[in-house]
């Protein structure tokens, strides 16, 4: 007896088991039973030559499954079933679904095809009945994972799973996943954005995953809780101060010399190449000096503030300290 119509797996290889030995006969058999399925009466196309042509992709596309190239068998027979979406072409693309880890698309298109029973005709009735079989034990392989957000959470809360909203609740939220690595995310109002990767076998089983978030720390908030950047304004503030206060002295120390060389501002011509060094020099410490000396006691005090005040969790501020411009240049610290 030889397979009729596009007959389901299953059914071809009971009649073929009896006959033949060997994994390659049986697979063989069953893809000309299957193929030459498309040439009845119910096909779409509208002449021999589109039924020819399925026929041969339906082979290729079975030969692949069987060789575990999946991604093509898959891509073909979908373009049989664009010809004829007959019982046993559907149960063919969930069985390559189920080999590529969509466990979930084959178990519902295994479903549709037990529920569609009633109106295929005798030859398909198996197959139906086997595709039952394997949307059940697909259900017992899928696994879950309960999702839920921390117990009062903030406000405007988005939840996604691998890109896909999801209902935001406190209470576990069960959501089925293919096997693999799936993506949560979530974002929430003054929040840090939250992402985590979890992994899921086959198998079935339940995890549950709790999405937290973290307040958004300002900059004053960061500056408060860690300590570091203040004592680094402290000690580069004072090296600062100290480095301007010297450049001051010097330059006093300059001008005092340029005075006790030119009395009464003549200077002598041996000594005018000298003197001009030291009014160069006088001239670049003044303001290097002074812009030095106050970025150094502004950064001491923005230090000390930071140590000395706790702010309110969430505040946010920014400080700018300012150097007067030299020579074009204007120098900025930002807290």
């Amino acid at each position: 007896m030889g397979c009729r119509s596009m007959m389901d797996s299953h059914t071809c290889l009971r009649g073929s088991v009896k006959r033949k030995s060997g994994a390659f006969a049986l697979s063989l058999s069953l893809a000309v039973a299957m193929g030459a399925g498309l040439l009845s009466p119910r096909a779409f196309a509208q002449s021999p030559e589109e039924l020819q042509a399925a026929r041969e992709l339906f082979q290729e596309a079975f030969k692949d499954e069987q060789e575990k190239r999946y991604p093509e068998a898959l891509e073909k027979f979908e373009r049989v079933a664009k010809v004829k979406e007959s019982a046993s072409v559907r149960y063919r693309i969930a069985t390559v679904l189920v080999a590529m880890g969509r466990l979930r698309e084959a178990r519902d298109m295994y479903r549709a095809l037990a529920v569609a029973k009633p109106s295929l005709p005798p030859s398909d009735q198996e197959t139906a009945d086997s595709a039952a079989e394997r949307a059940a034990e697909l259900q017992r392989r899928i696994p879950k994972v309960a999702v839920r957000v921390q117990d009062s959470p903030p406000a405007d809360v988005r939840l996604t799973v691998d890109g896909a909203p999801v209902p935001v609740s406190t209470t576990p939220r069960v959501i089925e996943l293919d096997p693999g690595d799936h993506v949560i995310a979530a974002t929430a109002r003054d929040s840090q954005p939250y992402e985590q990767t979890i992994s899921v076998a086959d198998g079935g089983g339940e995890v549950g995953h709790t999405v937290t978030f973290t307040p958004e720390r300002g900059p004053l908030t960061s500056l408060s809780s860690d300590k570091t950047l203040p004592w680094i304004a402290l000690g580069a503030g004072a090296a600062l101060a100290v480095t301007g206060g010297a450049l001051l002295v010097v330059r006093e120390g300059t001008i005092d010399d340029i005075n006790t060389a030119c009395p009464g501002n003549v200077c002598p011509t041996s000594l005018r190449e000298d003197i001009e060094g030291d009014r160069d020099r006088a001239s670049l410490f003044g303001p290097l000096g002074g812009a030095l000396t106050i970025v150094g006691l502004a950064a001491m005090g923005a230090g000390a503030y930071f140590l000395l005040r706790s702010p309110a969790a969430g505040q946010k501020a920014t400080t700018h300290l300012v150097t007067p411009k030299l020579g074009g240049m204007r120098l900025a610290l930002t807290f």
